[in-house]
């Protein structure tokens, strides 16, 4: 019996002591997009907003279906890389792409009425997405990306 209680509260602290940290950690807004197709060919991210449906193809080939009309847009990628993740988070009316192609991750902003790239800076592909502070997006890295 002497055991049990040491086992519990022995959880129940450690319970309490790791509380503290999760709560003070902030979420990143970003959403991840999933994959849709063959991993070693071709495949698609497909991913809805408040402005439309869109689709990015591996290559960095992107459509937007708004009503009934498809508009197009291109997203940066290395040579001959494929685009392996996407984050997409809508901020400010525009949206904000963060995405991975070979050794290089970039972080986008893209204005959704015209698709014309507002900002385009290359981050550490080794990412986490990032926090949205004070009108810039900082990454657990340390690197303080400026959105406006």
């Amino acid at each position: 019996m002497k055991n049990l209680r040491f086992v519990c509260v022995a959880l129940a602290m450690a319970v309490c002591a790791a509380t503290p940290a999760r709560a003070l950690q902030e979420l990143s807004p970003f959403t991840l997009v999933q994959r849709v197709g063959e991993p070693h060919l071709r495949y698609l991210h497909m991913f809805s907003t408040s402005v439309g449906r869109y689709t990015i193809r591996h290559d960095g080939f992107g459509e937007v279906y708004v009503g009934g009309r498809k508009k197009n847009f291109h997203l940066k990628t290395d040579a001959r890389a494929k685009i392996d993740w996407v984050y997409f988070y809508e901020y400010e009316g525009d949206l904000l792409l963060l995405y991975r192609t070979g050794g290089t991750g970039y972080l986008v902003r893209l204005d959704q009425k015209t698709r014309k790239i507002k900002l385009a800076h290359a981050v550490n592909c080794d990412f986490k997405p990032p926090v949205i502070r004070e009108k810039s997006a900082v990454f657990d890295d340390g690197t303080v990306v400026p959105l406006s």
